[in-house]
């Protein structure tokens, strides 16, 4: 099929962006091009769409919906003219890909206000477009055929977050019919665009009948540069007729080639594939054959490893021991952390047992520096934390007692093991979690590390806040003395996480926090845990105005919205007594900004309180 019938509807749409949209009411030109799009219709729906939205456009219609409707079809037009991957006229779209190429399930549903948004935002730059696109990625708004040329623009977005966003989750949701439509202008002398592409193209794989896609990707392995290169060939591990030249390939001079071969070889997992990477894993190759191997740990694999990495650390040294034979050793050891690293097998689990419960068959360990002997012991920890079973459990204790640092791990596999209160009695209700104050440097330590891991169990984040736990996760998962405990040491985010009613020290500790912590960070954790006290409306108002007036407003650039939201939230008996107090303080902010805001809220409650006379 030519595309000059597209070309030519593009340029009509062109001169009505010029003339004005109110033009196309019963234009000839459009009306001469609808029954051609309707026909090819009959083949590929996207072409009725086409037909359909002229029909609209041409017949009668208001203004202004006439120029939403020009809109819509300009875009469908450009994204059908995108997929295709061939612009010019007289290009023949069907020697590139078939007309009904599968993306024709997609909807152009959505208004163009809908999608406007999210075009200007894969088409800028500046902040808040990573929220705008993975909010609408949520939404399902990159289901509109319409924003599929925008998703394959964002593997070239200036912001790397975004377009990483866009390999994850974007792109990867078409599924693989998107496939050639990324391999077809594929640059082989590109950079990092071309390498998100071919891992997009990774993730999805390719069909075993997909010649022309499968084709492409050896050219880009044969003639591609170095990355693009070693990205195409690790899309060929799951076609065992690539097998010879992925083993051929992992002896290529070039190291990011090599590291392209080996990462498919896993994926391949064949005999022969496993023996090459095992020759990689023992040789020069140690850390892309382990990187191969952590990226798809296979069963077979593992298990032909798992036994050198305790033969290693088993090895005795009788030399001198210096810099470089330390580095020698981790150069020996690091490759099995890094393969290692989502596995699971029953060897492993027996031999992080065995080498964290008895160390000292194992001498390579303690030759280690601290930090990699760290590295080594917390995988093995991590990996035993989510075991659940009562032999990794005490043998967790066992790394707890030889530094704090294991302590999250111990803590995590406790909560999972034992009751709220087991779990209080062995952290806080011991000896050396009684202490307000711990005395020696080891307590300090375990106390203050105890303190980090539950910040991290008690808070999750929500659009970039830290929120509490809902009420009754912390009311049935936690033991309720944690308060008292959090209180007695006057951290204020852990007493917010665990506040509960019926506490008699929770009132004048949050009274505290008022009258010394003037900053707004501290402004959700305070009412947060007020909220979570339950307490009446009166006390909470007169904390709030507390708050409110103890604020340093020169040195205040603007106001949290939570915090306007519970001002604008004032029960209607208080609204006349709020204004009162908070409009004089308005005169003491530095900042226009601020200024605006609050004469907004104190007007607001002034409505409010004539309203309730």
């Amino acid at each position: 099929m030519s595309t000059t019938l597209l070309q030519e509807l593009q340029g009509e749409l062109r001169r009505l962006y010029i003339a004005g949209s109110d033009l196309a009411a019963d234009d000839f030109r459009l009306k001469r091009i609808e029954p051609k799009l309707a026909q090819l219709g009959e083949r590929a729906p996207v072409f009725k769409k086409l037909a359909e939205g002229i029909a609209e456009l041409t017949g009668p219609s208001e203004a202004e919906a006439r120029a939403s409707r020009l809109q819509d079809v300009s875009l469908l037009l450009n994204s059908v003219l995108s997929t295709q991957g061939a612009t010019a006229p007289g290009g023949d779209m069907s020697a590139e890909k078939p007309a009904d190429s599968g993306l024709t399930d997609l909807t152009t549903s959505r208004s163009y206000r809908q999608l406007a948004e999210v075009q200007n935002a894969l088409s800028t730059s500046g902040g808040g477009r990573y929220e705008i696109v993975t909010t609408a990625h949520r939404d399902g708004l990159f289901r509109d055929l319409r924003l599929f040329p925008f998703a394959m623009k964002a593997l070239n977005d200036p912001y790397a977050e975004l377009a990483d966003y866009a390999v994850r989750y974007i792109l990867p949701s078409y599924g693989r019919v998107i496939v050639p439509y990324l391999l077809a202008d594929l640059n082989l002398q590109g950079g990092r665009e071309e390498e998100r592409r071919l891992e997009v193209v990774r993730t999805l794989g390719v069909d075993a009948g997909d010649k022309r896609s499968l084709a492409r990707l050896v050219q880009a392995a044969e003639e591609g540069s170095d990355k693009v290169r070693a990205a195409a060939i690790s899309c060929l591990g799951t076609h065992p007729d690539f097998e010879n030249r992925l083993i051929e390939w992992s002896l290529d001079k070039k190291k990011p080639v090599r590291e392209g071969a080996l990462a498919a070889l896993a994926v391949r997992n064949s005999a022969d594939a496993r023996e090459r990477l095992y020759d990689a894993f023992v040789g020069k190759d140690a850390i892309p054959a382990a990187q191969a191997i952590g990226a798809a740990p296979a069963e077979e694999m593992l298990a032909r490893i798992i036994p050198l990495y305790a033969e290693r650390l088993r090895e005795e040294y009788a030399g001198e021991e210096d810099r470089k034979s330390k580095d020698k050793l981790w150069s020996a050891l690091e490759p099995f952390t890094i393969a290692f690293r989502n596995a699971e097998h029953p060897q492993l689990e027996r031999l992080y047992l065995d080498f964290c419960g008895h160390p000292n068959a194992y001498p390579a360990l303690g030759r280690l520096d601290y930090a990699e002997r760290f590295r080594v012991l917390s995988q093995a920890a991590r990996y035993l934390e989510n075991t659940d079973t009562e032999e990794a459990l005490e043998v967790l204790y066992a790394l707890e007692e030889q530094s704090p640092d294991f302590l999250p791990y111990a803590f995590h596999a406790t909560k999972r093991r034992r009751s709220p209160a087991e779990l209080y009695d062995r952290y806080a209700g011991s000896g050396r979690g009684r202490l307000r104050e711990a005395v020696s440097k080891k307590a300090q330590a375990i106390q203050k590390k105890l303190i980090e891991t539950l910040h991290g169990e008690i808070h999750v984040y929500d659009n970039y806040v830290r929120r509490r736990l809902p009420q009754d996760v912390i009311e049935t998962q936690w033991d309720p003395r944690w308060l008292d405990w959090t209180i007695d040491r006057g951290d204020l985010e852990l007493v917010s996480g665990f506040a509960a009613p019926g506490n008699p020290r929770l009132l004048p500790f949050l009274r505290k926090q008022v009258e010394k912590n003037a900053s707004p960070y501290y402004e959700n954790y305070i009412f947060s845990a007020l909220d979570a006290g339950d307490y009446d409306e009166d006390t909470k108002y007169g904390l709030l105005m507390s708050w409110m007036e103890n604020k340093d407003w020169k040195k205040i650039y603007s106001i949290y919205p939570d915090e306007i939201e519970r001002l604008t939230g004032i029960p209607d008996r208080f609204a006349a007594d709020a204004a009162d107090r908070l409009e004089p303080l308005i005169a003491n902010a530095r900042f226009e900004s601020l200024k605006e805001t609050m004469q907004e809220v104190v007007h607001s409650l002034r409505r409010r309180a004539a309203g309730a006379e």
